[in-house]
């Protein structure tokens, strides 16, 4: 409902601000739903307010130096509300200052029962089109590099679309990565805590990538179950190398300006994707979405 509005607004449980307040069982989003300390709270509120209201972003990435102008596009699939078998894909598309634009693609299809969502080549293709008119229009040119995370395999159509979108508009820099949320290797490490949050090590091309872990600053590992980590399976048209896909992943996780925990496991673009879907899924058929992050945390 407030989709529509000229300006994003912030929505917060009522024991949130008073710790007394009871919130109705039938309601509730879970029984176990706890609430942070107040200074948890309170950081993360103002943040995002701050973000939300002055439309500045907090922090970003800090570019090396020399390095090229980039965009970051995640792309995610979600169930529409009406629990049908098909999905949507919604792509978040993040440039190298870290402001972020929301874009929606058509409905993906899947190969059985409703499971494996992919892009088609045609809608892949209009998609990355989308993202880099979206990027155009916002800074006066195209992007030199363009970075696209999913957290499923490409399959060879949807990498033909985006890479001729690419091909099209001259990006001379391009690198599909799927970003692989479960993997059966673990490392140890000796001592009482579990591995340094950063670690990586590559595997035969892929790179297996530590986003969760313990930290030196904190003195202790900030977690109740051992990290899991993501392993990173580049496309084989990439132009960077693994070591380098993951430094920027691990940079891309430090960028949520609707909290401050910095221990984040996904990147910003793939878990900023996946938000943008809770929130489009229960859009109706013919209203028109907003392209303004702020509107969707």
């Amino acid at each position: 409902r407030a989709m529509g509005l000229s300006f994003p607004i912030q929505i917060v449980w009522e024991d949130v601000i008073d710790e007394k307040a009871s919130i109705p069982q039938k309601i509730k989003e879970s029984s176990a739903r706890k609430i942070q300390d107040l200074a948890g709270r309170s950081w993360n509120l103002l943040t995002t307010l701050y973000y939300k209201g002055s439309g500045r972003i907090p922090w970003r990435r800090m570019p090396r130096e020399g390095e090229f102008t980039a965009c970051y596009v995640g792309i995610s699939f979600y169930r529409e509300a009406g629990g049908q078998q098909l999905f949507t894909s919604a792509a978040q598309m993040f440039d190298e200052r870290g402001r972020g634009f929301v874009l929606k693609g058509k409905r993906a299809h899947t190969e059985s029962r409703g499971r494996h969502p992919y892009m088609t080549r045609e809608d892949a293709r209009e998609i990355i089109e989308n993202v880099l008119a979206a990027y155009k229009t916002h800074h006066k040119t195209l992007p030199a590099r363009v970075i696209v995370l999913k957290t499923s395999r490409f399959k060879d159509e949807e990498a033909d679309g985006i890479l001729e979108a690419l091909n099209a508009a001259g990006t001379e820099l391009r690198d599909l990565v799927w970003v692989q949320e479960s993997y059966s290797v673990k490392l140890l490490r000796d001592g009482n805590y579990p591995v340094l949050r950063g670690t990586f090590v590559e595997l035969g091309g892929n790179g297996l990538l530590y986003t969760n872990g313990s930290m030196p600053y904190y003195g202790t590992y900030p977690g109740m179950y051992d990290p899991r980590p993501l392993l990173l399976c580049p496309h084989r048209t990439c132009d960077s190398t693994v070591a380098q896909l993951a430094e920027e992943v691990f940079s891309l996780t430090k960028i949520n300006w609707n909290s401050t925990q910095m221990n984040q496991r996904l990147p910003i673009p793939i878990r900023a994707a996946r938000a943008v879907g809770e929130v489009l899924k229960y859009m109706k058929e013919g209203q028109v979405e907003s392209a303004d992050y702020r509107k969707y945390i």
